[in-house]
């Protein structure tokens, strides 16, 4: 599995999302290829969690960061 740690999203309406793991809430940060989605998932809070989707057919370009996720034995 593949751990996106930063992703600067550009949408075709020319918006640029910039979101970091860390940074503001942001527990973690996923693509779905299949479902055409990208999936950032922020922390709990008491009213619930906070999910966004972001459809890639609004994406013109998307730029992102990754970190293999270590193994552990």
């Amino acid at each position: 599995m593949v751990m996106i740690d930063r992703i600067e999203v550009s949408m075709i309406n020319e918006s640029v999302h910039n979101f970091r793991k860390g940074e503001f809430g942001v527990e973690s940060i996923e693509i779905h290829e299949k479902r055409g989605l990208i999936e950032i998932i922020y922390a709990s809070q008491e009213t619930g969690t906070k999910t966004v989707f972001i459809p890639m057919e609004n994406v013109e370009k998307c730029e992102f960061i990754h970190k293999p996720e270590l193994k552990e034995d």
